[in-house]
């Protein structure tokens, strides 16, 4: 997953396609003297990369005939290198949604093995139930599984606790079925938390952050960017935003969020919120009460000095609750030497007792729902919420959810790029909501076009 990387895409996926979709496949098997090397192709994070050096040390130790070695490299040049590799006819064994092109991207360049016969052999040992069926879904292409979860996030209100306290608030809720939260009241509670401390006329701390993408918002307001197919692994032809609900959908979601900057002053203008993002993520730096988004927000040391909490998502329309799930599933080359090792390698960084050492070294939840105790209790330690509270939270997280559009959705983050750029000036200020809508859909439609002419449709 790219947490919401706005306004970048790699070129490179679009331009290379031909050249991945006529590569060769060449399956091997080690002989018996013979020692199979699979490459893992990894992202340069500071909290995944020490534990994936000791899982491999770890993996390694216990299978002679295999030696596992990570390719790491900056976010930045991930895609570039992979997809560079690809082209050169020596992909990694391995490799992942860790940057900006999705399991799909790789899918319809034919790019990733399908798993299936291989989770059908091990079943015994894979557990495929024990894994959240929204989880699986996101590593789904057409039918076919193309990976297995590794890595996961999920959506929620994560909060300053000290600040609701400060202000005499009660905390937010951790039913997501409590039609009683809705977005009116949400604003309502960050108007009370927003503040100018210092008295000299400027806000310093802000009620609200909203940091879901376009796709996301339009879900919340009861509509959606596009067809249900989609997210099947379908190429868009077009947006969706020609029904009349889901423009209307979006439109509405559009206005609600310019107002809380605009109108309600509740939320930081762009400018605001980059000098608050230089300071850290928004939430950890105090300046923020409430976001809504990843949780990323969460990830890492957490401030001593604040309580923190998390809660469930405000209706935003009655009866309609639709939030993100962000899946990375461990993918197979296609095109791999040794498929069957480096099967052998995601079994094991995904089987229980290495997803249980994931959550205690990062503090990330697994995909896997019989962990989700250990998850509770390694973030117990800094969040104000009872742990029956977070298992409520958790449980409305992965029932209310969908697959990111950004893994699900060719060619996504071009789209978003258009977006992106598209709807700045009613962040702004500058334009209103429909005359930014209008212009966008024509955008980013012709990006779309862009996208499928680059794999010959």
């Amino acid at each position: 997953m790219a947490r919401r990387f706005q306004g970048r895409y790699i070129l490179v996926v679009l331009v290379i396609g031909s050249v991945i979709l006529s590569s060769p496949v060449a399956f091997a098997s080690p002989s018996s003297a013979q020692k199979a090397k699979v490459t893992v192709l990894w992202r340069d994070d500071p909290q995944e990369v020490p534990v994936l050096d000791e899982f491999i040390k770890d993996f390694n130790s216990t299978h002679p005939n295999i030696t596992v070695e990570a390719i790491v490299v900056p976010y930045d040049e991930y895609d570039p290198k992979l997809f560079s590799m690809w082209a050169a006819g020596t992909p990694p064994d391995i490799f992942w949604c860790a940057a900006e092109s999705g399991y799909v991207d790789h899918a319809i360049r034919d790019m990733n093995l399908t798993v299936d016969p291989l989770v059908n052999k091990d079943k015994d040992v894979v557990n495929i139930e024990d894994f959240y069926p929204a989880a699986i879904e996101g590593a789904t292409f057409r039918g076919e599984l193309k990976g297995l979860p590794f890595a996961q996030a999920y959506t929620a209100l994560f909060y300053n606790a000290t600040l609701f306290d400060d202000a005499g608030i009660e905390y937010p809720t951790t039913d997501w079925e409590d039609e009683s939260w809705t977005w009116d009241k949400l604003v309502e509670i960050a108007k009370k938390l927003t503040k100018d401390i210092d008295g000299d006329g400027k806000i310093d701390q802000y009620g609200f952050l909203d940091d879901r993408d376009l796709f996301e918002i339009a879900w919340a307001w009861g509509g959606d960017m596009f067809d249900p197919n989609v997210y099947e692994g379908y190429p868009p032809e077009k947006l969706a935003l020609d029904e009349l609900e889901n423009y209307n959908a979006l439109l509405t979601a559009l206005q609600e969020r310019a107002d809380l900057v605009h109108k309600h002053k509740v939320s930081p203008t762009p400018a605001t919120q980059q000098v608050i993002e230089q300071m850290g993520p928004p939430l950890k730096t105090g300046k923020v009460g409430m976001v809504i988004g990843g949780d990323w927000a969460i990830w890492g040391a957490m401030p001593k000095n604040y309580k923190w909490g998390i809660g469930a998502v405000p209706y935003s329309v009655p009866g309609v609750k639709r939030v993100c799930l962000y899946t990375d599933p461990l993918e197979i080359a296609r095109t791999s030497k040794y498929p069957d090792e480096a099967w052998e390698f995601v079994k094991y960084l995904v089987s229980p007792p290495v997803q249980k050492t994931f959550i205690e070294e990062t503090g990330r939840v697994s995909s896997r729902p019989s962990l989700r105790e250990e998850y509770i209790e390694e973030i117990s330690s800094f969040i104000v919420n009872t742990e029956q509270e977070l298992d409520q939270v958790l449980s409305g997280a992965f029932k209310y959810c969908q697959e990111d559009a950004e893994h699900t959705v060719f060619g996504f983050y071009k789209l978003q790029f258009v977006w992106t750029s598209e709807t700045d000036p009613l962040w702004l200020g500058k334009k209103g909501a429909k005359e930014v809508l209008d212009a966008m859909i024509v955008k980013v439609n012709q990006a779309i076009e862009e996208n499928l002419r680059s794999i010959g449709k």
